[in-house]
């Protein structure tokens, strides 16, 4: 009998909703990638557990449970993204050593650059140029990776928004390492900056992942979008679910019962405030939510302070927190960059969900094709989105401790 009822409200819920206006004879295409290593392209859709896969010519159709799946891209046929991963950073490359003036751009698959005297590539001087190369590091193991850069002149390297190395000075050839602890098989902000002074111009990135021995990085470690073009928005102002997912999107309204954020388009969805962990009002770091995710609620402002409190009250421009040390206090928004409302992590899931517009959604079950997008979020809640929006989903076989494998 439940599974009568749930099949009844999920046919209910499919016939309500209000999904983006999809063209004609659209269909979900996208490149799987399994944990064996096979790698499939063709057509895709989610039901439920499972993602079910035809290839492009029709002959054969795939079926892959979450914990056989480790990633899968995708766009709608039509859509002017490029299915085809450019593996590497984006590299801007500057005919001044202070990285402005004039700029070619370029991707490189690896950062091991030894160009002695000669320039770097048509359009920059052999002396006294510099590079600024961008994108995202998909990490191995959890745990903690020393970074090595060696570089004549200076370099600097940061990841996940925390400076990892700081040699921009004028020097010989050396190589200069730090440490920075990350999550398992995810992708982490990466910038490295170098420029040449004169003479000798070298600049290599290696890594030490957590058990393993000092190597270049390889390139299929290294994304800087499809076809050439950045995809995915980073995360801005939106809510965490308890479970850990992000839902990317414009926070309206709070009061003590429900949270509402505009997003899809400009579509409010009210969510239960029992399922909402915490609100961002700007950009946090890996490193920062699981931080705040061991604290008690509280508010963290834009400089960085964290004191613990609760929220009184919300619009849209301001704000009032109540603690034990200050009483209330009203804050503008663009004062407040976190507010923790009650515990987070990321709980067990079955898939994450990465969007365009910013989302992190982790899913126990999707129902996804050109049609039609519902996430069942791990804390419970059910989402509505947009199937244009989606970029990648991801395989979870199993967590531990509140973290992904």
């Amino acid at each position: 009998m439940q599974k009568f009822f749930t099949f009844v409200f999920l046919k209910f819920l499919f016939a309500v909703m209000a999904m983006a206006q999809v063209p004609e004879g659209s269909q979900l295409r996208g490149m799987a990638e399994m944990k064996d290593g096979q790698k499939l392209e063709g057509w895709l859709r989610f039901e439920r557990q499972t993602m079910i896969l035809t290839e492009l010519d029709g002959n054969a159709q795939h079926r892959f449970t979450a914990e056989k799946l480790k990633e899968v891209r995708m766009h709608m046929e039509g859509d002017p993204q490029v299915l085809k991963r450019v593996p590497g950073l984006r590299g801007h490359y500057y005919g001044t050593p202070e990285l402005n003036g004039k700029m070619i751009e370029r991707v490189d698959s690896q950062i091991n650059f030894r160009w002695g005297t000669a320039s770097p590539m048509p359009g920059i001087p052999a002396d006294r140029f510099s590079i600024r190369w961008e994108g995202e590091i998909e990490t191995l193991n959890e745990g903690n990776y020393t970074f090595h850069l060696r570089s004549d002149d200076g370099s600097r390297l940061f990841v996940d928004g925390r400076s990892v190395i700081d040699r921009w000075r004028p020097q010989a050839e050396s190589e200069h390492s730090g440490m920075i602890e990350l999550d398992a098989r995810r992708r982490y902000p990466i910038r490295l900056d170098y420029f040449d002074g004169q003479v000798l111009a070298v600049v290599a990135l290696s890594w030490t992942p957590p058990g393993g021995t000092k190597r270049v990085i390889e390139g299929d470690r290294f994304y800087q979008g499809f076809g050439g073009e950045s995809q995915i928005s980073a995360p801005g102002t939106g809510i965490f679910l308890k479970g850990g997912s992000f839902l990317s999107g414009e926070i309206s309204e709070v009061d003590d019962e429900s949270v509402k954020i505009i997003y899809l388009k400009g579509k409010e969805l009210k969510i239960p405030r029992k399922n909402v962990g915490g609100l961002q009002f700007s950009p946090i770091s890996s490193f920062h939510y699981k931080e705040l995710s061991k604290m008690d609620p509280g508010c963290m402002l834009s400089e960085g302070d964290y004191f613990e409190s609760s929220l009184v009250s919300f619009d849209r421009n301001s704000l009032r927190m109540r603690s034990g040390l200050l009483g209330k206090k009203d804050f503008r928004s663009e004062q407040v960059k976190f507010i923790k409302l009650r515990d987070f992590n990321n709980n067990n899931a079955n898939f994450e969900l990465h969007t365009r517009s910013g989302s992190r959604l982790r899913a126990d079950w999707l129902m996804l094709d050109s049609k039609k997008l519902l996430v069942k979020d791990n804390s419970f809640y059910w989402i509505n989105l947009d199937p244009l929006d989606v970029v990648s989903v991801y395989g979870i076989s199993e967590d531990v401790g509140g973290k992904t494998d």
